[in-house]
């Protein structure tokens, strides 16, 4: 009788469980700024884009000629 009347609250919990996440799942409504950046004002977000990449393109280029330059003066 005991496990029985543990089956029925287990499935009566997941039931409870599922109707609450099915909820949320129809009213979530996802805001991405870096989306609405891309899709609203285009040439802003390519601008942002590519400033972005450049700056990690330089990093990597200055860094590597400094450890170029290290080298050179080691020897």
């Amino acid at each position: 009788m005991y496990l029985l009347k543990l089956l029925f609250y287990k499935i009566y919990f997941l039931v409870i469980v599922d109707s609450y996440q099915y909820q949320m799942e129809s009213s979530y409504r996802e805001k991405s700024t870096l989306t609405n950046l891309f899709t609203e004002n285009k040439s802003l977000g390519w601008l942002t884009l590519f400033l972005v990449f450049f700056c990690i393109f330089f990093i990597f280029v200055f860094q590597f000629l400094e450890w170029e330059n290290k080298d050179n003066n080691q020897d």
